[in-house]
C-alpha cells in the first residue's frame, strides 16, 4: 500500500512543538496526564475547551494551552530547499504558567544556530517513527503580545477565573529532503 503525502512529508513546527513540550515538562508546566500543551488554531471555542479541561484534572487548577498557526513560509534566498517559515504561538492560562512558558520558549528557542541544534538532536533521538526529513538551521523568537491582555473564563463551580495570553512568533530556517521536491527537479 503506499504512503499517503502526510506520512512522506513533514510539518517542521510539530518537531518544535515535541521539542518545547519535553522542555515544558523538564519545569512540570506540563504534566502527563493531561497530553500535548500544543492544539492547531481551529475554530474551537476556548471557554468550551477550558471547560472539558478543568473537568480533567485533579485540582481543578488550569492548564498552560499552546494554539499554533503557521504565519509564513517562504525562501529567504534563491536555492529553493533553504525555507524560512515562522509560526504564531498563542499560549493561554494562569498567569504564573503564562510567564514561565514564554521564559522557557523563548530561553529554548531564541538561541539561532544552537537552538536548531538541540531541536536537530531531539528529533533524532525522539522521532525515530518519523522520517527525518527536516533539518533546522537557525530559530528565533519574538514576542509579540503582553501578559496584561486579558480574557475572562467561568469555570464550572461558576467563579471567574483570569485567562491569560501572550503571543510569540518563532521563525526558522531550514531545508527539507521531501520526496515530493525529488518529482520536480
Amino acid at each position: 500500500m503506499a504512503e499517503s503525502l502526510g506520512q512522506q512529508t513533514s510539518y517542521p513546527a510539530l518537531k518544535i512543538n515535541g521539542y518545547l513540550e519535553e522542555q515544558l515538562r523538564k519545569f512540570n508546566i506540563v504534566t502527563s496526564n493531561l497530553g500535548s500543551p500544543f492544539i492547531p488554531v481551529s475554530a474551537t471555542n476556548i471557554d468550551e475547551l477550558y471547560g472539558e479541561l478543568l473537568f480533567q484534572r485533579e485540582d481543578g487548577s488550569l492548564p498552560v494551552l499552546i494554539a499554533y498557526d503557521t504565519l509564513s513560509r517562504f525562501r529567504p534566498g534563491p536555492f529553493y530547499r533553504h525555507k524560512r517559515q515562522q509560526v504564531l504561538y498563542t499560549v493561554h492560562g494562569p498567569l504564573e504558567g503564562i510567564i514561565d512558558t514564554v521564559r522557557i520558549i523563548n530561553a529554548a528557542l531564541d538561541r539561532e544556530d544552537a537552538a536548531a541544534q538541540d531541536v536537530n538532536f531531539w528529533a533524532s533521538k525522539n522521532q525515530s517513527d518519523l522520517t527525518q526529513d527536516v533539518f533546522f538551521h537557525n530559530i528565533k523568537t519574538f514576542q509579540i503580545d503582553e501578559s496584561r491582555d486579558l480574557l475572562e473564563l467561568q469555570s464550572a463551580q461558576g467563579s471567574m477565573r483570569m485567562i491569560y495570553r501572550n503571543k510569540i512568533i518563532v521563525q526558522y530556517d531550514y531545508h527539507t529532503v521531501d520526496p515530493l521536491d525529488a518529482l520536480y527537479t
